[in-house]
């Protein structure tokens, strides 16, 4: 009984203690934490920031509008360290840069919002700086190098300068950043400025390197690139794509990148694949991208080997006799190009000669213009992983087969430019409810789907062109909402214009229903169209007046209809750079308007009824080419 009571006041006590150290760290936390909130940063870092932000010249985004005040702990795209205080991220990287696997999509400068400017030297006081993120932005420009006094911060472990405009040589300094885990030096290949080296011996002194991004970086003068990138141990990502570069055709046999997961190679001027290259041996990579060389010959056997592979580009190349069966070990593909090279097999026997897993687990596959023939066969349904399964520009014929309604993940569907014929109901559809990219374009097939069928899927992507869909207009479209990209082009459409087109469709970029025999006017009005950059029209029957057009658009033609009254004297469309309304009832002058259009370089108004004088435009377009003008035959002008 006293053993029993000296137990429990023994449990108390511990209790009390626990609860008493308990709230003593919690008050040591919170008052730490008041002492951290209330930090004011280190002066000379703050001092350094608000430099940096000086030598900014324009900031559309107010992305700098916070770098103001003490706490500059607390700024956009800044962090500190939480117990000294020192500033050791800066990510500044522009929220509109677009990136894909194969290209470098850089928004054009001055329209992005992102930062423009020179990088100031006084980044150099930021003495523990890990991690910095310029990319995207515009602090380069013609003449304009990446600066030297970067590969002087040594504390950096990350740093991306992609996409930011750079010109001329990349320092060698660079090679002094020995603590850096991640260098990401990416250009534009569409740019004005021309980033380049003739020496990447420097890259050898990063031995901690684990991901490098060159792509356009114009390394083509490098021969020995192969030799400086492989002895860079640690290496995870090498990504190459766009530089100019060669494969010598006596390799280096073996390398030291035994960590390498992702090869990129895009782009580039590969001619050939030795059996013995040394990344054939690097049994680890998951990712390999030879897409768009100059590739001829067969595919070595040694691909076979690198069972890790879950990515493998190699469209766009000269390769011959591609077979399946080299594929039977890669268990884990999960994404296959091999577009615009000759397969030369008939469909249903190169599918058969993939193995059993990667028909359960290919997501992506891409054998557009590889000259396939025969049938898609109807054991397509076996690969239910699919996602994008893209056929085009082969010489595929027969029916569609119904198994491709039953493929639950597909997303895009590419079939245009084959003899496929038969019909396409909404049967072929049933399942398909992530369907976003349709494309039966150019094949002499039957859409016969009922006016009442609602699909279960929302197209973006709807390309119908020269297949037999008419005579009625296909109202099942009503219902798809979320099209940017819309060509029913040449489908024997003969039908009024459905009044609820122009409102479904108000957010496309792209329209072409031309060639048909649809009828019914225009609306006054295109401006609500506010992302329209291409709508034809031709070769229909279109009455009305000319509407007033978007601001976006870019390419107009509603050449072979019936619009009649007079041109508007101020029709919208600043950016318009080719309208093409030959062959209409269009009455009266041609406005003075038409020369304030600073980027049109076609205006064809042939084939009307229009008099008076054309307007001489070759004066007060900024320099522009002189326009280009058909408008004489059919008209009555004076010269």
């Amino acid at each position: 009984m006293a053993t029993a009571t000296l137990s429990a006041s023994g449990a108390a006590s511990c209790i009390f203690i626990i609860l008493a150290a308990t709230t003593m760290s919690m008050a040591t936390s919170y008052s730490y934490a008041r002492e951290t909130s209330s930090r004011s940063c280190i002066a000379a870092e703050r001092a350094a920031l608000l430099s940096f932000k000086t030598s900014m010249t324009s900031d559309l985004a107010k992305r700098l509008d916070s770098w103001r005040g003490h706490h500059c702990c607390q700024w956009s795209g800044v962090t500190c360290n939480n117990r000294t205080g020192q500033v050791v991220k800066l990510s500044l990287r522009n929220a509109f840069i677009k990136e894909d696997k194969k290209i470098v999509w850089c928004m054009p400068h001055g329209e992005s919002g992102g930062l423009e400017g020179k990088i100031s030297s006084s980044l150099l006081a930021l003495q523990h700086l890990k991690h910095l993120d310029l990319s995207g932005n515009n602090l380069g420009g013609v003449g304009v190098t990446i600066p030297k006094f970067l590969g002087s911060i040594k504390s950096l472990t990350y740093l991306n300068l992609a996409c930011m405009n750079f010109d001329g040589g990349v320092p060698p300094q660079l090679g002094n950043l020995s603590r850096l885990l991640h260098l990401n030096l990416e250009a534009s290949v569409f740019s004005d400025t021309l980033l380049h080296s003739d020496d990447i011996s420097w890259l050898s002194r990063l031995g901690l390197l684990r991901s490098l991004d060159m792509s356009g970086v114009n390394l083509s003068t490098i021969p020995d690139w192969v030799r400086v990138v492989t002895i860079v141990p640690s290496l995870e990502v090498l990504q190459l794509s766009q530089c100019g570069l060669s494969l010598q055709h006596e390799p280096i046999v073996h390398s030291n990148l035994s960590s390498l997961q992702v090869l990129d190679l895009y782009s580039n001027r590969i001619d050939t694949l030795n059996p013995t290259y040394w990344f054939w041996d690097v049994l680890i990579i998951k990712e390999l991208d030879l897409s768009s060389n100059k590739i001829v010959g067969q595919l070595p056997d040694a691909i076979g080997n690198m069972t890790s592979l879950q990515t493998l580009r190699l469209g766009g190349n000269y390769l011959s006799g591609v077979k399946s069966e080299l594929f039977k070990n890669l268990c884990n593909l999960s994404w296959l190009e091999l577009w615009s090279n000759e397969i030369n097999q008939d469909m249903s026997d190169f599918m058969e000669g993939f193995p059993a897993c990667t028909k359960s687990k290919l997501w992506s596959l891409d054998l557009s213009a590889t000259n396939l023939t025969g049938r898609i066969p109807s054991s397509i349904k076996q690969w239910k992983n699919l996602s994008d399964l893209q056929l085009s520009d082969n010489r595929l014929v027969g029916s569609i087969p119904l198994g491709l309604g039953k493929m639950t993940n597909l997303r895009s569907l590419i079939l245009n430019n084959n003899q496929l014929n038969g019909s396409v109901s909404e049967e072929h559809f049933a399942s398909l409810v992530y369907l976003m990219e349709l494309s039966l374009s150019h094949n002499p097939v039957h859409i016969t789907i009922s006016s009442n069928w609602i699909p279960a899927f929302n197209l973006e992507v709807a390309h119908f062109a020269s297949t037999k869909m008419g005579p009625h207009f296909p109202l099942w479209l009503k219902g798809q909402k979320d099209i940017w990209d819309l060509d029913i082009s040449d489908t024997g459409i003969v039908d009024l214009v459905p009044v609820w087109f122009w409102t479904v469709f108000s957010n496309v970029s792209y329209v072409n229903i031309s060639c048909n025999q649809i009828s019914g006017r225009l609306p006054a009005t295109l401006e609500f169209m506010t992302s329209a950059q291409m709508l034809d029209l031709n070769s229909n029957d279109f009455t009305g007046l000319l509407p007033l057009l978007p601001e976006s658009l870019l390419f107009l033609d509603i050449s072979r209809n019936s619009l009649s009254g007079p041109l508007p004297q101020d029709f919208g469309a600043t950016m318009l750079r080719e309208r093409v309304l030959f062959a209409n009832h269009i009455n009266g002058t041609i406005p003075i308007y038409v020369c304030q259009l600073q980027y049109m370089e076609v205006l064809d108004l042939s084939e009307n009824l229009l008099v008076g004088q054309l307007p001489q435009c070759s004066k007060g377009r900024d320099d522009k080419e002189e326009l280009n003008t058909t408008v004489d035959p059919g008209n009555r002008l004076l010269s």
